[in-house]
C-alpha cells in the first residue's frame, strides 16, 4: 500500500466515520482520571495550590456535561466549547507561571505544550465534527 492510499485512508476515517463511541471513551477516561475525584481540596491547600483544585471541578464539570449531552448534539457542543474555553485559560497559566515565575523554559516545557497543543487541535476537531453534524441536521 503507498503512503497516499493510507493518507488517504486515514482522512476518510477522520472526515466520515462516527466518532461517538470514541469520544465517550474519553470522556468516561477524563471523568475518572480527574483529580477532583482523588484529592480533597485541603491537599491542593497544603501545597499551596488551591486554585489548581477550582481549575480540575471545572474540567470535571465539563466532561460530565459532555458525558450527559453526548446524544444532543447542541449542548455537547456548548460543553466541548466550555473545556476548550477551560483548556485555554489553563495554558496561558501555565506559561504566565513559567515566564512571570522567573524560570527558564525547559525542554519539559516544551514537551507539555506540545501536548496540550495536540490535545487542543483533537478537541477542536471533535467540535468541528459535532458543529458539522448540527448543520447537516438544520439543513436537512
Amino acid at each position: 500500500m503507498s503512503i497516499k492510499k493510507y493518507l488517504q485512508k486515514i482522512k476518510d476515517v477522520l472526515v466520515y466515520f462516527d466518532f461517538e463511541p470514541l469520544l465517550f471513551m474519553w470522556v468516561a477516561s477524563d471523568i475518572l482520571n480527574n483529580m477532583v475525584l482523588w484529592t480533597t481540596l485541603d491537599y491542593w491547600e497544603s501545597v499551596d495550590q488551591p486554585n489548581t483544585y477550582w481549575l480540575y471541578l471545572t474540567y470535571l464539570i465539563s466532561s460530565v456535561g459532555m458525558m450527559v449531552f453526548l446524544h444532543n448534539k447542541k449542548w455537547l457542543a456548548r460543553f466541548i466549547s466550555f473545556y476548550l474555553t477551560v483548556y485555554l485559560f489553563s495554558t496561558i497559566r501555565y506559561l504566565v507561571n513559567i515566564f512571570a515565575g522567573g524560570q527558564d523554559f525547559t525542554i519539559i516545557d516544551a514537551k507539555n505544550i506540545l501536548i496540550t497543543c495536540w490535545y487542543a487541535a483533537m478537541w477542536v476537531w471533535i467540535l468541528f465534527k459535532v458543529k458539522k453534524e448540527i448543520l447537516h441536521k438544520t439543513l436537512s
